[in-house]
């Protein structure tokens, strides 16, 4: 019965999860991974280098609303090909640049589903297939954790881990479209430590070589799995005290040396670029983790604020409960159970705690206490049971309002659960307020819902730029065909009416000129929201959109001011900038600007420095590169200051050779 329970779990995850996989776009690692995914299983089946043995791409249009290939692609004789099945990337080409980066075993995965499910069976559209193994793998997690928990604390602590587990917002949301890594790993540590602990309790050999099988999955996903010795391995010390050393738990030792091998000839064999040269393989991939999780610094309280700030109220309150309880049980717990839970909750998070450790964009990267944070709800839940000797109509009115309430959360905010806030800090728009770090940050999958919005608003034949990003952060094929996406288009003041989409998050507003402008002129066409704040929005650039009236005039009191370090341009008062034009000219005995920044002050002490550095072609790409041919535009947002400064290198730039120029400040 338990078992059958677990997998309704699972299949309820899984349904819903594929049936809201289109409102989540693609992780900005996805260029990253995919295409290598596609190369190595490729070589794999066939042993074919690249992909010239395949029937040529054609180009063609993907709903991005539809889960479903497209008409067009159905009708297709044949296997179909995938987008990142793209001949700019071959076998040869990863042998050399690969191994800065995680290992690929996910990526070929999650290939192998895009080939089953789009390639031959053409029942899931190009993207959503390779994501399909993400939601696949998170509903046997909660399958997992319901089946493990409710074996050993009851059924309703089973349901009350495996719900908060499937309704905790970041694990709901990544599980969509963060499948290439974090997921991944979360899924096969919990599996790992799943045989370990089976095989330990059980003195099971064929428990442990499983653990082999799911280290070596781990492994060949990140090498987060190496932190889960200080889960295991301290609840053994405990678990076992003086039996350590008894033959039964000693000839344990050669098979836990055996799924060691066995997963590290997982790993191996499944990443062709190590097989070079092991040695030096092997030193590049773990130089890469060393340099990526280490930094200098304290001891940092970053990764524990954000797992307060970000996990539902009730979760955070059946974790203390169950803390309390496992600690209170501590000696009357058998199989010292709890103890393996608390540190699979604790590890992740204080690792990255620890100076000289290192974290950023939240704590996505530690998914993996996730899993045991739930476990130790269910621990917590148990607990309030036995100690307010609650009945069965009770605990069912308890499961139904836990449950009403996380799912109610995630319906709220959907599809945007991976920026959730809780209540102890306001929610999104509190973040925001106290600019914890990387709020609002959903990683790309807040563009899907904007292009489907252009998709179906914009008129013929729109040019389309983003405000910042790269060009692979939205399949091309997701794009109406008249659409054109290219940051050649980003006009700025000049108002050519160019769509412009950007997430927006913590410093986004002030990255470049172009968001500024975005952001301090113009009224979005589209936005997506999250407690008042929000995540993605969409601009038209043109002057129906303003927000205000741009005018602006010569400010004819402007002096040029030479300098040693560059040229300062004094307006005689504070005034609202809007441009400046120059005009210099080519000598032989100057030279190209190499580098330059321009600042801002109103008082020539305190000043400001422009995002950007020159030459740049950023600023309003219709224009091109800046400075260029004699000329230069810098444009502003209306930064109030007198004083303006170009600092260039080396001193003797041909910038410094000015013919005129003219500085605009808006009027009003």
């Amino acid at each position: 019965m338990r078992l059958k329970i677990a997998l309704l779990f699972g299949m309820v995850f899984f349904i819903f999860g594929l049936a809201t996989l289109t409102d989540y776009g693609i992780n900005w690692d996805t260029i990253n991974h995919l295409p290598r995914g596609q190369v190595y299983l490729h070589y794999f089946l066939s042993g074919n280098k690249d992909f010239s043995d395949l029937a040529k791409y054609k180009p063609y249009w993907q709903d991005p609303a539809d889960l479903l290939p497209s008409s067009e692609v159905r009708s297709q004789k044949g296997p179909l090909r995938s987008f990142y099945q793209n001949d700019a990337f071959s076998f040869n080409w990863y042998m050399e640049i690969d191994g800065d980066g995680h290992p690929p075993l996910s990526d070929i995965l999650s290939s192998v589903f895009n080939k089953v499910l789009f390639g031959y069976l053409k029942i899931i559209n190009d993207i959503d297939s390779y994501r399909v193994y993400g939601i696949f793998l998170a509903a046997c997690l909660v399958g997992l954790i319901f089946f493990w928990i409710s074996k050993i604390y009851g059924g309703v602590a089973g349901a009350i881990s495996a719900i908060s587990l499937a309704a905790y917002p970041l694990f709901w949301s990544e599980s969509h479209f963060n499948t290439e890594k974090d997921v991944p790993e979360t899924v096969f540590w919990a599996f790992f430590l799943f045989s370990v602990w089976n095989g330990v309790i059980k003195k099971s050999w064929k428990w442990l070589l499983t653990s082999g099988i799911f280290f070596g999955l781990a492994l060949g996903t990140k090498f987060n799995i190496f932190f889960s010795i200080f889960v295991f391995l301290p609840w053994i010390i405990v678990y076992l005290r003086g039996k350590v050393f008894k033959k039964e738990y000693l000839k344990l030792v050669p098979l836990a040396v055996l799924a060691f091998i066995l997963g590290m000839i997982i790993f191996y064999a499944s990443w062709p670029f190590v097989w070079q040269d092991i040695i030096a393989g092997t030193q590049k991939v773990f130089g890469f983790y060393k340099t990526m999780g280490t930094s200098s610094g304290r001891l940092s309280f970053y990764p524990m604020s954000w797992i307060v700030y970000t996990t539902p109220i009730p979760i955070l309150i059946f974790s203390l409960f169950g803390v309390f309880d496992i600690l209170l049980k501590f000696k009357k717990d058998k199989y010292k159970t709890g103890v393996f839970f608390l540190l699979w909750f604790l590890t992740p998070m204080l690792r990255v705690s620890l100076p000289g450790a290192n974290i950023y964009g939240g704590i996505r990267q530690i998914m993996e206490y996730i899993p045991g944070m739930a476990a130790v709800a269910g621990i917590g839940v148990n607990f309030l049971i036995r100690r307010f000797k609650l009945n069965k109509l009770c605990v069912g009115v308890f499961l139904f309002f836990t449950s009403f309430f996380l799912l109610f959360t995630l319906w709220q905010i959907h599809p945007n659960e991976n920026v959730y806030f809780n209540e102890l800090v306001g929610g999104l728009s509190g973040a925001k307020r106290r600019n914890i770090p990387s709020w609002g940050n959903t990683f790309g999958a807040a563009y899907r819902n904007a292009i489907v919005w252009i998709n179906m608003n914009a008129e013929p034949n729109p040019k389309l730029v983003f405000a910042y990003e790269l060009i692979p952060n939205i399949p091309m094929f997701w794009l109406r065909p008249d659409v054109t996406l290219s940051s050649v288009w980003r006009s700025g003041y000049l108002q050519k009416g160019e769509y412009a989409i950007t997430l927006t998050y913590q410093g986004t507003d002030t990255r470049s000129y172009y968001d500024m402008y975005l952001e301090r002129f113009l009224n979005p066409v589209y936005e997506s929201k999250v407690d008042g704040v929000s995540v993605v929005k969409v601009w038209k650039n043109s002057v129906e959109y303003l927000k205000m009236p741009l005018t602006d005039k010569v400010e004819t009191k402007a002096k040029l001011i030479r300098m040693d370090s560059g040229i300062r341009f004094d307006l005689g008062s504070v005034q609202k900038l809007s441009r400046l034009e120059l005009y210099y000219q080519n000598r032989q005995s100057c030279t190209n600007l190499k580098s330059g920044i321009v600042r801002v002050s109103k008082d020539g002490e305190s000043w400001s420095e422009l995002p950007g550095v020159l030459p740049d072609a950023w600023r309003i790409s219709y224009l091109g590169e800046q400075p260029k041919n004699g000329k230069f535009i810098e444009p502003f947002v209306g930064q109030e200051a007198r004083f303006i400064d170009i600092l260039t290198f080396p001193n003797n730039s041909c910038m410094q050779n000015i013919k005129n120029f003219s500085v605009f400040v808006f009027t009003q």
